[in-house]
């Protein structure tokens, strides 16, 4: 080692330490990391070689590494960090990359594996099988961009790639982000005492997973190459599980005593209010201040002289707002991110295949049901307008025994990603590649549920059939009873790009959301002009009877919501109305006689400035419907 400034030192510490220790590295390894780091230091090669019997590679330690020895700890180089919907086209467009990672992987040309010009089409077909394999040795990491978190792929270098699995691992790798100078190595170290001269270098490929569910779920990507215990691929039992609270999600404060709705305060105010004595609204979205023109209404600048306070932010002090504030109105009910979250949201769906005297012991059934032996264990637990899913944080060993008998069985194997708590397509990947959900699953909570892989098209003569989604503006007015209403202009957005059930890393042929990229068309139909040109596509499909099911779908999803109390269920309030966006798609059943409705999210605070652009009334309607008893001539249904 060589003396480096303490100074230096103390500040690489204090941005770095929680890393080391998150990472299990012991303390006497700090200071070598910092120097070997400040030197580009990779010095594994003085005490380790790659092996090779032709076919298979593994990593042979050439001297003894004494794990006591400070200088034990290596630095292994990223030779490519990549983001996961980008690596077709890095494969394609960075020279040599394609002709790399074919050497590391030992996927070779279709014609051999000797190069090939990049006009011969070999390279595409290269790229294809790449694009697959190299999820088996991807890594990742996590990083904070401004206000959201940033999924980081890599590959590690040949050394690092080689290293093969063991039970037994004799080394520890991680990855170690940098932060001053804003890249990445991954830090390998001895976990035994000594390791001898020509002993074959193992690591953990599970990452130190412990739990043997979510340890056989990992083991599973290299299933033709190890022995798969899939006896572990089951469910933890109920009590072991509280999502509801997991992820950072915050404790709400609950009124113990609720009165009667039309004897609340807030109700009283809402009922006496006129022209001449408006209801006084705060939000912080400046289109809806800017739209809100009907005399019944009055924009203020400050929360505290407000009747209705419309927050883009997530309120969860309800206890307090009751006592203190018992003449005013939010735009949130307590605990209604059990729809808003996608991993609740599925919770919620599946508790609509179980019986109303059975809802309190519904996670207990539910568990019950994710271990089930039947084969159509999966469909049968989700009601037909929810595509089947996974929570992946509790769920992913299921998730892969789910995907192991699909692919057994011979069935459509592609998937769809979500963080659980981003909307438009942010995080979001389409693939049938088990190794890369695995993987996603370990970077932020995600759901991932089936892709709908026979959905209703819609003819663009331009371009042929595309994908298309539909949004409905849902107001929810009162949990006790439920009065739920659904704005009756409604909202549309298109790919691009013909579908067809490939090519999964083109954002335009599988993505709908084109409004927040400059670089993409963003096709406008209007809903009145869109229910001429589909009753001419589909002559034999009856749009009203496609929103009767819409309607029913999204009756049955909120009488779910509401069915059970805090923290499963949404709570009732006086004081609270909501505006959601439910985006929803139609697929064909399986002979494709029938439209069936699919559920994909329901989005808290959405974004409607389009609906203020081409209907200036929305917001007078909506808060005309939330808080006013006549809502007769606003264009809007009851579906409640």
């Amino acid at each position: 080692m060589i003396g480096r400034d303490a100074h230096e030192y103390q500040d690489f510490l204090t941005l770095h330490k929680a890393q080391l220790v998150h990472a299990g590295i012991p303390e006497r390894y700090y200071r070598t990391v910092f120097e070997k780091i400040e030197l580009e230091k990779y010095d594994s090669g003085d005490c380790m070689m790659m092996l090779t019997d032709g076919e298979n590679w593994q990593v042979q330690s050439t001297s003894t590494i004494d794990s006591s020895d400070a200088n034990t700890i290596f630095l292994v180089d990223h030779c490519w960090t990549f983001h996961a919907e980008q690596v077709k086209k890095a494969l394609r467009s960075i020279p040599g990359l394609a002709q790399r990672m074919s050497s590391l992987t030992g996927v070779g040309y279709p014609d051999g594996d000797g190069y090939e010009s990049e006009e011969e089409t070999g390279l595409e077909e290269l790229i294809e099988k790449l694009s697959e394999k190299i999820w088996e040795l991807a890594e990742t990491y996590t990083i904070q961009k401004d206000t959201e978190k940033l999924t980081v792929c890599y590959m590690m270098d040949e050394l690092g790639s080689r290293i093969q699995h063991s039970e037994t691992p004799n080394m520890k790798m991680a990855p170690f982000f940098h932060i001053t100078k804003q890249f990445a190595v991954t830090l390998m170290w001895p976990i035994e005492d000594e390791i001898a001269s020509e002993t074959v270098i193992t690591r953990d490929i599970t990452l130190g997973e412990s739990d043997p569910g979510k340890r056989s779920a990992r083991l599973a990507i290299f299933r033709d190459h190890i022995d798969l215990d899939r006896d572990n691929l089951r469910m933890e039992e109920v009590e072991k599980l509280n999502p509801y609270k997991l992820y950072g999600r915050k404790d709400q404060t609950l009124p113990e005593e609720v009165r009667c709705d039309s004897e609340h305060p807030a109700f009283l105010r809402m009922k006496a209010a006129s022209p001449s004595d408006p209801i006084k609204v705060f939000t912080d979205l400046k289109f809806m201040a800017d739209s809100l023109s009907d005399p019944l209404f009055k924009v203020v600048n400050s929360d505290k002289d407000a009747d209705f306070i419309s927050t883009s932010s997530n309120f969860d002090k309800f206890k307090e707002f009751y006592e203190q504030r018992p003449t005013k109105i939010i735009n949130q009910f307590p605990n209604e991110n059990v729809v808003c979250c996608k991993d609740l949201l599925l919770k919620v769906a599946r508790r609509c295949k179980i019986d109303d005297q059975d809802r309190e012991r519904s996670d207990e059934l539910i568990i019950a049901r994710l271990n089930s032996p039947s084969k159509s264990w999966a469909e049968d637990m989700h009601p037909q307008w929810c595509p089947v899913g996974f929570d992946l944080v509790n769920e992913l060993p299921v998730f892969v025994r789910n995907f192991l008998e699909r692919e057994e069985a011979g069935l459509d194997n592609s998937w769809i990603i979500k963080p659980w708590n981003l909307s438009r397509g942010r995080g979001t990947y389409v693939t049938s590649n088990l190794a890369m959900i695995v993987k996603l699953a370990y970077t932020s909570p995600k759901v991932v549920q089936k892709y709908i892989e026979n959905p209703v098209l819609f003819f663009r003569g331009d371009i042929g059939r595309v994908k298309f989604d539909i949004r409905y503006v849902v107001l929810l007015k009162s949990v006790e009873p439920l009065k739920l209403y659904k704005y009756n202009v409604f909202w549309l957005r298109f790919a691009n790009q013909a579908f067809a059930l490939d090519e999964f890393d083109e954002y335009e042929k599988h993505f709908t959301v084109m409004n927040y990229n400059d670089a993409t068309e963003l096709k406008q139909i209007g809903d009145v002009e869109f229910l001429e040109m589909f009753e001419q596509q589909y002559p034999d499909q009856s749009w009203t009877e496609i929103d009767q099911k819409l309607c029913s779908m999204i009756k049955e999803c909120f009488e779910s919501a509401v069915s059970l109390p805090p923290p499963r269920g949404i709570a009732h309030s006086a004081q609270s109305r909501a505006i959601y966006a439910l985006d929803m798609m139609l697929k064909w059943n399986g002979d494709k006689t029938e439209i069936v409705p699919q559920l994909l999210e329901v989005n808290f605070n959405p974004d409607n400035q389009r609906a203020c652009q081409y209907h200036p009334e929305f917001y007078n309607h909506c808060l005309k419907t939330l808080l006013c008893e006549d809502v007769s001539g606003i264009p809007v249904t009851e579906i409640s």
